[in-house]
């Protein structure tokens, strides 16, 4: 895999390249996610079980990375008070027709969300489109809006480095993808205030890691 840059020169931030991607796939996005599941994925479906029935009744969710919302759509149908939140517009268009009135654009980094505010966050194959230096300060956003009995999902690909990757239902567009060591992001996890009460991997068009956490 290749790196951002120039080791010697500033770093690159693949940030608004993705977004501007996004934007642009949202609609095929949502098709091509919008199907049955496979059976690489029906792990996930475990996860998101236990997540759910880690929540308070009508507690406020935060779909982080929401995309079209599709997760947070369901969340909603449970009588979960969600937001969802993405930096992309395109994608926010989408989620607004599961989530109406409930999105809001905003980049994992800096959260435009008071202290405290939630009761969980669901963070799913987006913290991939984040730089390995600016992991802990996301981490720690989280943690922030998060009250202090509060529920972290977290599902990231495993692996090394980061490159460009084309968009296989999409043709001639690319998003820029960054892979993590698990061993490290559970020190950034915890570091960032959490305890880790659940971890697993599943293998699928990617390795992904599965984290359910508490904020401590």
């Amino acid at each position: 895999m290749t790196t951002g840059g120039d080791d010697a020169a500033e770093p690159v931030d693949h940030t608004t390249s993705n977004r501007a991607t996004y934007d642009r796939i949202a609609i095929r996005y949502t098709q091509h996610q919008d199907q049955p599941h496979s059976s690489s994925e029906d792990l996930f479906d475990s996860f998101e079980k236990s997540f759910v029935a880690r929540l308070p009744n009508a507690g406020v969710v935060a779909d982080m990375g929401c995309g079209p919302a599709l997760d947070g759509g369901r969340f909603a149908s449970q009588g979960f008070r969600v937001v969802g939140m993405d930096l992309s517009a395109g994608m926010l268009d989408v989620a607004s027709t599961r989530l109406p009135g409930r999105v809001v654009q905003g980049d994992l980094r800096s959260l435009p969300f008071v202290t405290g505010h939630f009761d969980a966050i669901w963070n799913v194959a987006s913290l991939l489109h984040v730089a390995e230096r600016d992991t802990s300060k996301v981490l720690r956003e989280f943690r922030r809006t998060l009250r202090d009995d509060g529920t972290l999902a977290l599902i990231t690909a495993l692996g090394e480095g980061e490159e460009f990757e084309a968009v296989p239902y999409a043709f001639g567009e690319q998003r820029w993808f960054v892979y993590r060591d698990q061993n490290t992001l559970f020190e950034q996890v915890t570091d960032a205030g959490f305890r880790i009460d659940e971890e697993g991997q599943v293998q699928g068009n990617r390795l992904w890691s599965t984290v359910l956490a508490s904020s401590s």
